[in-house]
């Protein structure tokens, strides 16, 4: 992969109607050659040629999540994620990878609260077989769905859920605490994974109808960047997608009232075949883009992100509690949450590396950080964020995810600037507003007892 320039990338084109008048805060910032807009039938396109690269990203960005299921009905989105690659109408089971193999690409999916994405990168005289897949299994899904699909999908999903979290050390600890931080009927109680119980009952009715409600134009938003001509790519999708006819945009979750810290703390306790303990602090935090959030996520650096930061001086080198402790901060719509998480070592108590974290988080908050933690924090934070741009997926799913979040899919200029607008004092405010020990949810994973 070449090098992304960022000085080459300077000029934002963006077309009616989703022309913003909000002037850029800091013209000399880095942004991208940005072209936004939507076809008749609600499609939102964007689009950013990079002439330093030869292929292309293609990034379907679905616009729905695990936060929009009911109960009863958990897991769809990811069940999609696998559904979408077994063929649709003019494209056989299996076909999808071979195709896209054959011209030299790969492709994915992925699926969280917010959305469900798939993607392929392929050199860029392929984008046209890119996106005639794309829209082959946007419209034409269901001519190829029968229940043998299902069940073996449904089977594949329920094989993850065990790998990755019933069968995997300290797996299901994630799934009780996620649910703890998050009250029943709120979007991000619903676990991304479903459960056991809701993934047996799918029905094939049940899964058209999820398919019919969110799986259409006006809910998906299509981003290609890469070696691309502008004027050729939008032929293209409207080729491919303009077609498609109009339905209104289904009503998905969105916050619609501040999100607040948890009213009271929770301790959980369980067990699991491990070695060693397992501590975990989770609380929420604001939404995506919030100057507390932005906050947050420089504290979660400074507080465990790497080998320079408070837990890991304290807990593995100091006082060697710890084998591995980190901390991170993850943005949802409905609401974020900063977690940290600690694995004791040999010997040490769960009671004693619990009591260690404590202190840690309440002096970050009693006393702030210093001005050298702060400066190094936003220095890692800001070099990380401009290197992943570099690789085409992650640029597409930036460009997705700005959209989404802000409307602006060329936001990495207004990005930095609340990046850079962290001081000590900001941050030790918002870890105070938001790390309180009375709205933390603290897990304890022990050691089964052998019988």
């Amino acid at each position: 992969m070449k090098r992304f320039s960022m000085p080459a990338v300077l000029a934002v084109v963006v077309a009616a109607p989703l022309v913003s008048s909000a002037a850029d805060p800091d013209p000399a910032a880095p942004s991208f050659e940005v072209i936004h807009y939507r076809l008749d039938n609600g499609l939102e396109v964007i689009l950013q040629p990079d002439p330093a690269v030869t292929t292309a990203l293609v990034h379907v960005w679905y616009h729905v999540g695990s936060k929009d299921e009911v109960p009863g009905r958990t897991g769809f989105a990811h069940l999609f994620e696998h559904l979408m690659f077994e063929g649709s109408k003019h494209v056989g089971e299996g076909q999808f990878d071979v195709l896209l193999e054959s011209a030299g690409g790969w492709n994915n999916g992925t699926t969280n609260n917010d959305r469900t994405n798939y993607f392929e990168q392929v050199p860029a005289n392929f984008l046209e077989l890119a996106l005639w897949l794309e829209a082959d299994r946007m419209a034409g899904l269901w001519d190829a769905m029968n229940q043998s699909v299902l069940d073996n999908q449904r089977d594949v999903v329920k094989n993850e859920r065990r790998q990755s979290y019933e069968n995997r050390p300290y797996g299901v600890a994630d799934l009780e605490v996620q649910q703890a931080l998050w009250p029943k009927g709120h979007g991000n109680h619903n676990l991304t994974i479903g459960t056991m119980e809701d993934l047996t009952a799918a029905s094939l009715d049940d899964v058209e109808s999820f398919w019919r409600q969110w799986y259409r134009p006006s809910n998906a938003t299509l981003v290609i960047v890469g070696g691309i001509d502008a004027d050729a790519t939008r032929a293209l999708v409207e080729k491919y997608f303009g077609w498609m006819p109009a339905e209104d945009r289904p009503q998905a979750r969105v916050l619609d009232a501040p999100v607040v810290p948890r009213d009271g703390a929770v301790a959980l306790d369980g067990n699991d075949k491990v070695q060693a303990p397992k501590v975990i602090f989770a609380w929420r935090t604001d939404a995506p883009y919030s100057a507390s959030a932005v906050n947050l996520g420089v504290a979660a650096q400074v507080l465990g992100g790497g080998k320079t930061s408070r837990l890991y001086r304290r807990l593995v080198f100091k006082d060697r509690l710890a084998t591995e402790v980190y901390a991170y901060q993850a943005d949802q719509m409905l609401g974020g949450e900063l977690h940290i998480d600690a694995v004791a070592r040999d010997g040490v108590s769960a009671d004693t590396l619990r009591d260690a974290i404590r202190e840690e988080v309440a002096k970050l908050r009693d006393e702030g950080p210093t001005d050298a933690e702060v400066s190094r924090a936003l220095r890692v934070l800001e070099s990380s964020r401009l290197a992943s741009l570099e690789n085409l997926a992650s640029r597409a799913d930036a460009l997705a995810s700005w959209a989404a979040y802000t409307g602006d899919p060329d936001h990495l200029a207004e990005e930095l600037e609340l990046l850079r607008a962290v001081t000590p004092a900001t941050l030790q405010q918002a870890v105070q507003s938001w790390l309180g020990d009375d709205s933390v949810v603290q897990m304890t994973v022990v050691p089964e007892v052998s019988k």
